[in-house]
């Protein structure tokens, strides 16, 4: 497996790919996923929380830390991920390392951006308190 460095300022978003898919298994932790949309509807708040992600200190240190990041595009998605409702039922989500269900799921349109990420902490903080 290869090393990585992890932006300073940034997420290291990993795609669907064999070194995602052992680092998942390795870890055992979930994992935030983000699948990017260009469907008019959601596109400007997904464009927005992903814009806001990395400011928040928070979720750069856990996303360092614990938990795998996973960014698709929705024309691109695994059909395992699909089946799940991944591009469809949701955008944003930690899912479980096994079998990549969903542990919780966030409303991309649900409030501002800054919101969103923060509540994604929110579950990530608790996830990691009681996951190991």
């Amino acid at each position: 497996m290869s090393t990585v460095e992890f932006p300073d300022k940034g997420i290291l978003w990993r795609g669907w790919n064999e070194e995602t898919l052992a680092i998942i298994n390795e870890k055992q932790m979930p994992v935030l996923l983000f699948v990017a949309d260009h469907d008019g509807s959601i596109w400007p708040f997904l464009r927005e929380i992903f814009r806001a992600m990395p400011r928040n200190d928070k979720l750069r240190n856990l996303m360092h830390e614990s938990f795998p990041a996973l960014f698709l595009k929705a024309d691109e998605l695994p059909h395992e991920l699909k089946a799940l409702g991944a591009g469809s039922n949701y955008h944003i989500a930690v899912l479980s390392p096994s079998g990549l269900t969903p542990l919780a799921t966030f409303n991309p349109m649900r409030g501002n951006p800054d919101e969103v990420v923060n509540e994604i902490v929110v579950i990530l903080e608790r996830l990691r308190e009681t996951w190991r």
